[in-house]
């Protein structure tokens, strides 16, 4: 009887096993056919074989503008004996004062021989100033003396009370093109920008300034 009981538990249990072995291969083979849509667990192929990862591409970037390449200021001149600030400002066709404020010196101050003095380069000219005192009328004309573009962006204009108007982007193209800065309010184009005040600002006898964005004289005009 013990025996049979024996042999009865050893059949079971490879029933037992057999039916797990089974169920187990079915249950791989159904994971390994069914698609993903309802499928509680994910196949054993994306187990065994995993997706792989996405790579990141850099989103270009815009390429920046380069800045515009500055407008030499200064040629430089090596004193010579019997020379004054006359003869070289007229050498060079620039006026007396702005080779002395190129140079940080007074009318008074002695020219040594050997001495080196910068010596502005002229790219534009204050022409006039038209309508002294009266808004209506009253601008500044501009006029370029070189042959290549000029850009007069960031540049200012001063007067001498201390008021600067700030230059927005425009070019002067040619030889002899001009703008004109006129005080009063309007709409600027290529050719006339407008301050926006609502009182004249130039005076007879006041000194018109006109720098480059890095703060050098590049021009002056005696209103007269």
């Amino acid at each position: 009887m013990k025996q049979f009981t024996r042999l009865a538990l050893f059949l079971l249990l490879n029933l037992v096993v057999s039916a797990c072995t089974t169920l187990t291969v079915l249950y791989l083979w159904d994971q390994l056919h069914t698609s993903e849509q309802g499928s509680v667990l994910p196949p054993l192929a994306r187990i065994l074989r995993p997706e792989p990862t996405a790579t990141l591409t850099p989103t270009p970037q815009d390429t920046p503008t380069p800045a515009p390449t500055p407008t030499p200021a200064f040629n430089f001149h090596t004193v010579q004996s019997g020379e004054t600030f006359d003869s070289i400002a007229t050498e060079y066709g620039v006026s007396i004062a702005e080779l002395l404020d190129a140079n940080g010196f007074s009318e008074d101050q002695i020219l040594g021989i050997g001495e080196t003095l910068r010596v502005p380069i002229r790219v534009v000219e204050i022409e006039s100033v038209v309508g002294a005192g009266d808004l209506e009328s009253e601008r500044v004309v501009i006029r370029s003396v070189i042959a290549s573009e000029l850009s007069l962006a960031g540049w200012q204009l001063e007067t001498q009370t201390g008021l600067a108007y700030a230059f927005p982007q425009v070019t002067l193209y040619t030889l002899g093109g001009a703008v004109n800065v006129f005080t009063k309010e309007g709409s600027n184009t290529v050719s006339e920008l407008h301050w926006g005040l609502d009182q004249p600002v130039w005076k007879s006898g006041e000194i018109a300034t006109l720098r480059d964005p890095a703060g050098e004289v590049r021009a002056t005009y005696l209103i007269p």
